[in-house]
């Protein structure tokens, strides 16, 4: 399989496309037609892992996502105890600890790309009129 047959095949998400944007250098300024993000869960996680599973030799460059965007700066930099947590847990299903994980690594990532917590489900970015929450972000106008 081909990096280009991936990307139209059916185990993509938001986050894997991330990672594949980064690796084939097709990151955009303009992202009115695609949103950049982090996975948000195990099954979000497992599409990562298996694009990784597919391209290994991607695994040694996911501090360029990092670079690209900063919120993915926390799950990089603990990605190889994230995949240990997933391979561990993949016969159930189910992982409360990677979900756990994966949503303090949220918060970081969120942090260090900026944003500052202004609420228990709100976020405002610094220096911007966005304000995010719950999948959602809000635009003010400037």
């Amino acid at each position: 399989m081909t990096p280009i047959q991936w990307i139209i095949g059916d185990d993509t998400g938001v986050s894997s496309k991330t990672i594949w944007a980064v690796m084939m250098g097709a990151v955009t300024e303009e992202r009115s037609s695609f949103r950049y993000d982090t996975p948000h869960d195990p099954d979000d996680f497992g599409r990562c892992y298996r694009l990784l599973k597919k391209f290994p030799a991607w695994n040694g460059r996911l501090g360029e996502v990092a670079e690209i965007f900063p919120k993915w700066g926390p799950m990089v930099a603990r990605w190889d105890e994230m995949t240990a947590i997933y391979e561990r847990d993949l016969a159930s299903g189910k992982s409360s600890e990677l979900y756990d994980l994966m949503q303090k690594l949220q918060d970081e990532g969120m942090l260090a790309d900026g944003w500052v917590r202004t609420s228990p489900c709100g976020w405002e970015k610094k220096n911007s009129s966005q304000i995010k929450g719950n999948g959602f972000t809000l635009s003010m106008g400037q």
